[in-house]
């Protein structure tokens, strides 16, 4: 990814492009999801330029797969560091318990593991392009010229074909969506063609401190959706929900 107007190139000619994925290893059996890049545009193209940021060339593919060469100056990022206290628990042998003094922990494996080259796992986005929340950001149309409606339809649609690419080519056996309320659809629809899945099924489960959580299960013969609550945001937004989702996925999904 030699600059970010190469990218928006390729983003708007056939969508094949990592941009606004944080990477890891995309060889790993377990693929995580977020909704976007966790920032402006402006922070985006700051990303870009970080040290931190590296690619990893593969005989297999024709692009470069991004990964992280440390946590720079991103570690403090809520939702990184929530998934690194569920890494933990999915897979390290010494567990997290709850949400306290933890922060030694978390500081290591966001610094050396989490979107690493020698990660678990590997981690997308739904969406290419950084805005500081949900909503259409109008400094994407200023400058990028891409409007609202061709972000969320023409665009998307090329991202989607992406995405279902690289599943194909990389068979993770299961993929964990963060999502927030309303955007289940779009994320199965991501990585899923629905004349293939075979299984679908939900739960509520309840944690510790009776905050109830909705998990899903979209099941093909090849791989396993399993969308849970977005890290942060009103949703698994505390450590001790955080570690209480990983535990019940590592005892019932893995």
């Amino acid at each position: 990814m030699k600059n970010l107007e190469d990218e928006l190139k390729r983003l708007k000619d056939d969508g094949r492009t990592f941009l606004g994925m944080d990477g890891g290893d995309i060889k790993s059996s377990i693929w995580f999801c977020g909704i976007e890049f966790g920032g402006k545009l402006d922070d985006m193209v700051e990303y870009y330029k970080s040290p931190t940021v590296r690619f990893n060339s593969i005989e297999e593919f024709d692009l470069p797969i991004p990964y992280r060469k440390d946590a720079g100056g991103y570690k403090n990022s809520f939702y990184d560091r929530y998934l690194s206290a569920m890494y933990i628990n999915l897979f390290k042998d010494e567990k997290l318990k709850n949400g306290y003094d933890i922060s030694d922990r978390i500081d290591e494996i966001i610094q050396n593991e989490l979107y690493n080259k020698n990660s678990k796992i590997f981690k997308l986005n739904l969406y290419p392009l950084g805005k500081k929340d949900t909503s259409w950001d109008k400094d994407i149309t200023n400058k990028t010229l891409i409007t609202k409606d061709q972000y969320y339809n023409e665009i998307f649609d090329k991202r989607k074909m992406f995405m279902k690419e690289l599943v194909n080519k990389f068979n993770p056996r299961r993929i964990i969506c963060t999502v927030t309320n309303g955007m289940e659809e779009e994320f199965v629809n991501a990585f899923l063609n629905r004349n293939k899945i075979v299984d679908i099924s939900s739960e509520y489960i309840k944690t510790t401190s009776k905050k109830e959580f909705k998990i899903s299960k979209y099941k093909t013969n090849k791989i396993t959706v399993i969308v849970i609550p977005f890290l942060g945001r009103c949703n698994l937004n505390s450590y001790n929900d955080v570690i209480f989702m990983a535990d019940y996925l590592r005892n019932n999904y893995f």
